[in-house]
C-alpha cells in the first residue's frame, strides 16, 4: 500500500512508501503553492488562530488535505482519500496486535 498526494502543482499523481516521505514531499508542494516554507506557511495558520504544527506534520497535512486530494493507493490501484496519518496508526496497531 502507498501513501498519494493529487499535486495540481505539477499536474502529477505522486506516490511515497510511507508517511514521513509524503510530508516532506507536502512541504515542496506548499513552496510551490503558496511560496512559503512549511514554517512560515504553520505561522501564518497559528496567526489566524488554526492552531499548530507537530513533529509529525498531522496537522501540516490536514492543512494541506483542504487544497490537494491526499489518501491511500490499496493493493487493487484504487486511490481512497483518507487521513493518512490515522491510516498509518491504524495499520500499525493492526500488525502489531493481529487482525
Amino acid at each position: 500500500m502507498k501513501y498519494y498526494i493529487k499535486d495540481s502543482t505539477v499536474g502529477k499523481i505522486i506516490e511515497k512508501d510511507n508517511v514521513l516521505e509524503l510530508v516532506t514531499y507536502l512541504e515542496e508542494v506548499c513552496q510551490r503553492h503558496f511560496k512559503k516554507s512549511r514554517k512560515s506557511y504553520m505561522d501564518d495558520m497559528i496567526s489566524l488562530g488554526y492552531g499548530y504544527d507537530d513533529v509529525n506534520g498531522m496537522y501540516f497535512t490536514e492543512r494541506m488535505s483542504e487544497i490537494f486530494d491526499i489518501g491511500v493507493k490499496r493493493n487493487d490501484s484504487v486511490y481512497y482519500r483518507t487521513n493518512i496519518h490515522e491510516h498509518a496508526r491504524n495499520l500499525h496497531y493492526k500488525e502489531e496486535m493481529g487482525d
